[in-house]
């Protein structure tokens, strides 16, 4: 942008007459007309920094920068507030239903005795049982993956299992409900379920059972109310479904701009972590190293390509639920620009992007595009106003998805 465009709008933004004037009110966070533009006032503001002749109003526009981010880049969709995929959810019967199946292919008709054939039995016919098992033992499937040794387990918790799986996985749980693992410090215990845990710490109830036994306890005659208290106390509300669910937060807001640009007729494509998605972006010039990079380099990040005669650009979506993950994550976005080689659009979800300069960082390398779940309209918008600067372009109907090459004669036909 020509410094003399940047000032012009920069004056009209706060109705000012001078350029230092209008940095100045918008440093003091004062009233300015709505509604803003802001990829073109982040735009603005980084023309200035680089083009204004005195370097005290370049300074200004630096500082003005990282106010007007953490006060315009405000993410409405807090995930920590928020819960998604609630189907997903075993509910309470599942649970009990698979607990009473394990329990009925053991020798005594209860839990005190599993064993791992009524474990390989019981999941055979029931399939959340390994799933009930891993809520018994207080691992998420992500730990219990972590703690089999020598052994592959299913992707899905739910899947099918091979006997020597069930055994190696069963082992992990059986230790842990027992009592059989170890801390690597005497200062330390071994994380266990807090119910299996606290007795031995508070060892002041005599008689109190202890391993499968409390577990069969609880089956037949329910958890008092204080322990599930204490329960959330420890491991917090929702935290396994959040942690389960958190890219279904990118993925909803992606489907949300992916229908806005279909409404719009823009011919786009919905990225995914996979070679045919890699395959796209070399073809359009994205830079092949980066574009045959794993997927999971980007934190699945990279979410829509729009794609025509005209326009070749990128959008990333982002979630930051803290200020932590939003330093970690916008170092490696920064880069994505320079590293693909073609104009992108970020989209910055949850509530850690405003909580630190992070979000600023991301101005000079996305060139001020940066938007959030509440203005993904604007964003479809400004992308289609950029096709149609090129020429027109047909209405394609339904957009496409990635596909392999070889399926289709022109792997960027966009099919209607």
């Amino acid at each position: 942008m020509e410094l003399q465009d940047a000032e012009a709008y920069v004056k009209v933004v706060t109705r000012r007459t001078s350029t230092k004037d209008a940095l100045a009110w918008l440093g003091e966070e004062r009233a300015v007309s709505r509604p803003i533009d802001l990829p073109t006032l982040l735009a603005s503001l980084l023309s200035i920094e680089d083009q204004a002749p005195t370097a005290d109003v370049r300074g200004l526009a630096g500082r003005v920068i990282r106010q007007v981010c953490r006060a315009e880049v405000v993410s409405g969709l807090d995930p920590s507030q928020e819960l998604l995929a609630l189907d997903e959810v075993l509910r309470p019967a599942q649970y009990r239903a698979a607990l009473d199946a394990l329990a009925a292919r053991t020798a005594t008709r209860t839990l005190t005795s599993v064993t791992l054939a009524a474990v390989i039995s019981a999941q055979h016919d029931d399939r959340n049982v390994v799933t009930a098992l891993c809520a018994a033992a207080g691992l998420s499937y992500r730990d219990l993956r972590a703690r089999v040794q020598d052994a592959s387990v299913p992707t899905d918790l739910r899947g099918r299992w091979k006997n020597d799986q069930l055994k190696a996985v069963f082992d992990v749980i059986d230790a842990v409900i027992t009592g059989r693992v170890t801390a690597s410090s005497p200062a330390a215990h071994p994380a266990r379920p807090v119910e299996h845990l606290l007795p031995d710490i508070d060892d002041n109830e005599p008689g109190r059972r202890r391993g499968w036994a409390l577990v069969e306890q609880m089956r037949v005659h329910g958890v008092p109310y204080e322990l599930l208290l204490t329960q959330r106390a420890v491991g917090s509300a929702w935290v396994s479904h959040r942690s389960s669910t958190g890219k279904k937060v990118q993925a909803a807001v992606t489907t949300s701009l992916c229908e806005l640009l279909d409404e719009r007729s823009v011919p786009f494509y919905r990225l995914a972590m996979n070679a045919a998605s890699r395959e796209l972006l070399t073809r359009v010039g994205a830079n092949p190293a980066t574009a045959a990079e794993d997927g999971r380099n980007e934190g699945g990040q990279l979410a829509v390509l729009v794609h025509s005669p005209a326009l070749t650009h990128a959008v990333a979506v982002s979630v930051a639920r803290d200020g932590g993950t939003a330093r970690k994550s916008g170092a490696r976005l920064g880069t994505l620009p320079a590293r693909l080689g073609i104009a992108c659009s970020v989209v910055l979800v949850g509530p850690g992007w405003a909580e630190r300069n992070t979000t600023a960082e991301l101005v000079r390398p996305f060139n001020g595009r940066i938007y959030t779940e509440r203005t993904v309209a604007e964003l479809a918008d400004a992308l289609s106003a950029m096709v149609a600067q090129g020429g027109g372009v047909a209405p394609t109907g339904q957009n496409g998805a990635a596909q392999p090459a070889g399926l289709v004669d022109d792997p960027l036909e966009v099919r209607s």
